[in-house]
């Protein structure tokens, strides 16, 4: 009886929030976690009080995780750069050159509501050790283990009546580090963001702009991260290249120490520039 009321439970935590797009990480997650439980729960020989109490526990945290009701979620995810979630399978990952230094990503994210087909194809090129972080939860994040270099996909609909252009420049920044975001979710704790530079390199309100033309937008953002004493500071850099579709941004975002950053000829400038100058979304992407 114990074992049908758990499974029961956990069934109704992980589909209670299905309807909801922003919340497809934290479903995803529980159902990843409902099946390991059910799994376990369902071997009678590991059935005993402190398994019901200690899965009872679980599911409660799990079902906390979802927050707020979707209409709230909703609306806080208008002003917050999420993970642009894969879309349509596994992404082909593929060492390239000589060396096999480098490795090239292609796949899919989700598109926008209203643009007719379910994912929109994205590529680019980033060093072949760098750690895949939140396979589970379905977001593109990968991690230099070495010296905490990131990279992530993210996606944030644009204010009313603006482009990627003519968007202020302070939007990304807020959106970027809002603490409703997904690089907050992740875990880090960064304040003080602002934009340093900025710069339309596909204008597509231009003369000669190309045909089927998706704007483009290069820039720098600044901000500092805080360490786990919660009392230093770490200057960090960030590379943005942003890509505008429909009324949404899919944003590469790279993070490094501002000090490395900043250092001319770095490796570590020179490494974040080449994943940004390979990033495409689009079908440039297939290419």
């Amino acid at each position: 009886m114990k074992t049908i009321y758990l499974i029961s439970l956990f069934l109704h935590a992980s589909t209670a929030f299905q309807h909801s797009r922003s919340h497809q990480a934290v479903v995803t997650r529980c159902n990843a976690l409902k099946s390991q439980t059910i799994m376990f729960m369902l071997d009678e020989g590991n059935f005993d009080r402190r398994s019901f109490l200690t899965s009872g526990a679980i599911l409660a945290s799990s079902v906390l995780l979802t927050g707020a009701p979707p209409s709230a979620v909703a609306e806080d995810s208008q002003a917050a750069a999420i993970y642009a979630y894969r879309s349509g399978g596994l992404p082909s990952l593929r060492p390239i050159g000589l060396t096999k230094l480098t490795t090239r990503y292609e796949g899919y994210v989700e598109a926008p509501t209203t643009y007719g087909k379910s994912g929109i194809p994205i590529s680019f090129e980033f060093p072949s050790d760098w750690l895949q972080l939140d396979k589970l939860g379905g977001g593109i994040n990968y991690v230099d283990q070495r010296n905490g270099d990131r990279l992530y996909i993210l996606k944030a609909t644009l204010p009313a009546d603006t482009d990627l252009k003519t968007v202020a420049k302070s939007w990304f920044a807020d959106v970027i580090i809002s603490p409703e975001g997904d690089i907050a979710r992740s875990g880090v704790v960064a304040e003080g963001g602002r934009i340093s530079r900025s710069q339309m390199t596909t204008d597509c309100s231009a003369e000669d702009a190309p045909k089927n033309c998706i704007g483009r937008r290069r820039m720098i953002l600044k901000y500092d991260t805080v360490t786990g004493s919660g009392v230093q500071t770490v200057e960090r850099r960030g590379l943005i290249d942003a890509y505008q579709i429909q009324n949404d941004v899919y944003m590469m975002v790279t993070s490094s120490n501002a000090i490395k950053f900043e250092q001319k000829g770095s490796r570590e400038r020179e490494t974040v520039e080449n994943i940004c100058q390979s990033f495409k979304v689009g079908p440039a992407a297939l290419s």
